[in-house]
């Protein structure tokens, strides 16, 4: 064989094994590809701001009992729970794009285009918090006029207030961020807030951690507006929300049969909101 034939024969030779390599890199990233989102697919994204004891720190031994309600119905079917804390804000604004799955202890009034599932998580019932040297205890809406509000950005607070808000903004202080009510708790006991109107149990809960409960008090409920159900609220722009809100209140009914939702309720000192 001339090398100038010889030559051919392995330039051709080459080539078809280079093509060959090039098709099963191809094929082998494909299915790489194919994998990743198989992998995505079975992630749930819930996020919220700090708060607890619906949704504490993200990774914590208690991660709050919605979290571990959430975890323990999706795992148990084979998906991943992703937890992550964002402002309250953001956290609609995102899942409403179809960023995220869902948001933690919404109410319908303030995601209302939001997936909603047949059960609830739980009441929000408002309650406010003063220092513990003063008198000032919520009666009615006109003794709101007498100290300054702190509130959270973003927050469903009762009609009611959204109207007194509006006549008064100088009476009242809003915060932003991930852990607003933290921060609003430290301008009360520094003064610089009269009260603060947050979920009732979440007051408790924070000033507890705060190592503040020497300092402040309840300052009385909401009597006027009442409570409202919370919920995890799945995005309207992700197909996969309805079906993941069946699969939640499903999964909800099941434990409370079981007794696996009040083990989960035990251990934040929760009572069973079906059962008061």
């Amino acid at each position: 064989m001339s090398r100038y034939v010889f030559a051919l024969s392995l330039s051709a030779y080459l080539l078809k094994s280079i093509a060959g390599f090039t098709f099963f890199i191809s094929l082998q990233g494909h299915a790489d590809s194919s994998v990743s989102k198989s992998k995505t697919s079975k992630t749930i994204t819930f996020v919220a701001d700090y708060w607890p004891p619906f949704n504490n720190e993200p990774d914590s031994d208690m991660e709050g009992y919605m979290i571990e309600i959430a975890k323990a119905v999706f795992e148990s079917k084979g998906y991943e729970v992703v937890y992550k804390n964002l402002p309250w804000n953001r956290s609609i604004i995102e899942s409403r794009k179809g960023r995220f799955n869902a948001i933690i202890g919404a109410t319908k009034k303030e995601a209302p285009d939001f997936i909603f599932p047949e059960e609830e998580l739980g009441h929000d019932i408002q309650g406010f918090y003063v220092r513990k040297d003063t008198n000032w205890r919520f009666e009615n809406v006109s003794s709101l006029e007498e100290v300054y509000l702190g509130v959270i950005d973003g927050y469903d607070y009762r009609d009611w207030f959204k109207e007194y808000e509006r006549i008064h903004p100088d009476k009242v202080y809003v915060r932003y961020g991930q852990s607003p009510l933290k921060e609003n708790l430290r301008l009360l006991i520094n003064g610089r807030l009269g009260a603060v109107i947050d979920n009732d149990a979440t007051l408790r809960w924070v000033s507890k951690e705060m190592e503040i409960t020497d300092q402040v008090k309840s300052g009385g409920l909401d009597t006027v507006g009442g409570g409202t159900s919370l919920y995890l609220a799945f995005s309207p722009s992700l197909p996969t929300s309805r079906y993941y809100s069946q699969l939640l209140s499903g999964g909800i009914r099941e434990m409370r049969k079981n007794g696996r939702l009040q083990t989960i309720l035990d251990r934040y000192g929760i009572q069973d909101w079906q059962k008061k």
